[in-house]
């Protein structure tokens, strides 16, 4: 019961559909400690594209265009996680972009109206 209550009350600020991933370690003595890192890249990618779905081939077909402001949101979103705080901006926004390539979403400087 423990573990629901102070999951419950480090989670309330997220809303119910967003995926998130927790690393959940537990000891013998029954305590226990958990991190919550942020919804994964392709998450963000297919919100900020307004995708269900990513491309089913990849590099032949686009399915969706984001800007570099999205890409840089994101980023300072990760950055946050533990396994990233200690990389620069400039990498994980490479890795973003790389991850948004592979999803078949074209990374453009703005958006074409």
């Amino acid at each position: 019961m423990a573990f629901c209550k102070d999951f419950n009350a480090r989670t309330q600020h997220i809303k119910p559909d967003v995926p998130m991933s927790v690393i959940v370690t537990a000891y013998k003595d029954n305590s226990f400690e958990f991190t919550i890192k942020s919804p994964s890249v392709s998450y963000f990618l297919k919100k900020a594209a307004g995708l269900q779905l990513a491309s089913r081939k990849p590099g032949h077909q686009l399915v969706g265009e984001v800007t570099m402001k999205h890409v840089y949101e994101i980023a300072k979103i990760k950055q946050t996680d533990p396994l990233s705080q200690y990389l620069s901006l400039e990498s994980i926004c490479k890795s973003i972009m790389g991850t948004a390539r592979s999803m078949g979403v074209e990374v453009v400087q703005e958006l074409q109206k």
